[in-house]
């Protein structure tokens, strides 16, 4: 339509110039009357281009709708993973500051659903996000280092609880069944191998944090 429009446009100026089209009302009359037996093509033209800028204006409008929607979305769920975050940052600010900086990042993996269906999606996110971290959590938290990092066993966190806490409660839609287990089973794996295991001497390092931090 609009290569026939262009064709239709440049063979009447061809003619209008073989004839030595003239601004006198004569000339003028004939410009114009070249033009209308073309009358139906230009009109159709032009329908089309006004329907093709009304068509990109709508998309314009639903997609700013859409934008619009997303950030009302992560406005309500930062208020969420904030109450959770504020529970631990004084354990540790670490954590704290390093969940702030991921978290839009981890707010569009799991948005719409905000769900985690399955093993393979926990481990995903727990790898892209935080494994490379967990050594570092454990490491500045207060009561670890006031212990002195020795762990009562080997299925002892001092941070793990707050972590789960804090993570799967950005997950505000549905959790499979066991995410919980598989979750601390990952940050478990994500600790130093190397770390000392030691329930006697732990209870000692407790009994003496306990006493100078009350």
């Amino acid at each position: 339509m609009f290569v026939l429009s262009f064709i239709a446009f440049i063979s009447t100026q061809r003619l209008l110039f073989e004839n030595h089209f003239d601004f006198s009302p004569d000339g003028m009359s004939f410009y114009i009357n070249q033009f209308s037996k073309f009358n139906g093509l230009f009109a159709a033209t032009i329908t089309i281009i006004l329907a093709y800028y009304g068509i990109e204006r709508l998309k314009a409008a639903e997609r700013a709708n859409i934008d619009k929607v997303r950030l009302d979305r992560y406005s309500d769920w930062k208020t969420i993973t904030d109450a959770r975050i504020d529970v631990v940052k004084d354990e540790n600010p670490l954590f704290r500051r390093e969940f702030i900086n991921i978290r839009y990042q981890l707010f569009e993996d799991l948005y719409p659903a905000f769900a985690i269906e399955n093993k393979k999606q926990l481990r995903a996110l727990f790898n892209k996000y935080f494994a490379n971290l967990i050594p570092a959590f454990e490491s500045n938290n207060k009561k670890q280092q006031g212990c002195g990092g020795i762990y009562q066993s080997a299925a002892y966190t001092y941070f793990g609880q707050n972590f789960l806490f804090v993570f799967l409660g950005s997950v505000i839609g549905v959790k499979y069944d066991n995410a919980t287990e598989d979750l601390l089973e990952m940050y478990l794996a994500s600790l130093p191998s190397d770390r000392i295991i030691d329930s006697l001497a732990y209870q000692s390092a407790l009994e003496r944090y306990i006493k100078y931090n009350n």
